[in-house]
């Protein structure tokens, strides 16, 4: 059995921004929500959504998924966050999958990878790594001399040999339950930050001579973790050329893919040709053959095969019919 635990309480001070980290838009979804559809796509017997921050928003928009909300009222680190959830999986048995909210690229055969070999080698804690070229930010992972998980350091808590290691912590991990839930009684928050690291598990389960297994992912865009507006920019650019690449192997062409921009839930089908400067919103239909010229913006509009949208065209909502073709709008000065 599975249950997975989200963590969504935080702020995002480095946002800069009034709302919640997790509720920015990446393709017109919710941050939280691209996390939320990954998970799911594992069937877990249970989901958990750990809140915080203007808690009220973030249930709103989980408010059409079969998902509880746990409230964390005080923000004192992910280890803290985990507890809160203690008593909602009290008759659990099973592993627990810990994903972070505001890291929205993670695929799902990336997840099932990593609940493979977790219980491929009866793991405690198996945790998703990534070697990356710049790991600054990023806790260290430090691997004993059989090559296993030792323990993970912070970056600011490590020293200047740890902060030399590339193979970082993502966030990520599977669990045992009834390992974590003892093992979470007994950390402390004695770091710099005064938090309950829920790294701070890894050392425990190596005392006790657990077994802790790391899953190390071979592209890190997948581990981007969303905490600046920057890091949203370059989150947006990453899924926009996954899209793309998607529906290129579909049999789509981008006459200048870079230069068209698609919402997630846009579906086109073969034999479509999309012209720059276009954007694809909403729940945006083509079907086989349409083609689009620039400078047009369609939201929620179903483009019926064949179709032609001549430049310059706004529509929202509707159906246009097989074959229709729609006139250039021409402005005249």
């Amino acid at each position: 059995m599975l249950a997975v635990l989200i963590l969504a309480a935080g702020k995002g001070t480095r946002m800069k921004s009034p709302f919640p980290k997790v509720l920015h838009l990446l393709a017109g979804e919710p941050l939280l929500l691209h996390v939320l559809e990954t998970a799911l796509s594992l069937q877990p017997e249970r989901v958990l959504v750990i809140v915080g921050h203007k808690a009220h928003l973030v249930k709103e928009v989980l408010s059409p998924y079969a998902v509880k909300t746990v409230l964390q009222k005080k923000q004192l680190g992910t280890g803290h966050a985990v507890m809160m959830a203690a008593s909602d999986l009290e008759d659990f048995r099973g592993d627990v999958l810990v994903l972070c909210g505001d890291v929205p690229l993670i695929k799902p055969e990336t997840l099932k990878d990593l609940l493979e070999l977790h219980r491929k080698q009866q793991a405690a804690v198996t945790v998703l790594t990534a070697k990356v070229k710049k790991p600054f930010g990023y806790g260290r992972i430090v691997r004993g001399a059989e090559g296993l998980v030792d323990y993970i350091v912070e970056e600011k808590d490590a020293s200047d040999a740890e902060r030399s290691i590339r193979e970082i912590n993502t966030g990520t991990y599977i669990f045992q339950k009834e390992f974590l839930f003892e093992a979470l009684k007994e950390i402390r928050p004695d770091n710099v930050q005064g938090e309950y690291y829920l790294t701070d598990v890894i050392g425990l389960a190596r005392k006790r001579g657990l077994k802790v297994a790391a899953f190390c992912l071979q592209d890190e865009t997948e581990i981007l973790g969303v905490n600046s507006q920057f890091d949203l920019a370059l989150a947006e650019k990453f899924f926009q050329q996954r899209l793309k690449e998607g529906f290129q192997k579909q049999g789509v062409t981008f006459i200048l893919p870079e230069m068209v921009y698609l919402e997630k839930r846009v579906q086109l089908g073969p034999g479509c040709v999309i012209y720059p400067f276009v954007s694809l919103r909403g729940k945006t239909v083509l079907e086989e053959g349409v083609t689009v010229e620039s400078h047009c913006d369609l939201k929620d509009v179903r483009v019926c095969a064949g179709a032609f949208i001549g430049a310059g065209n706004i529509l929202a909502g509707g159906v246009i019919p097989p074959g229709k073709r729609l006139a250039p709008t021409r402005v005249l000065i």
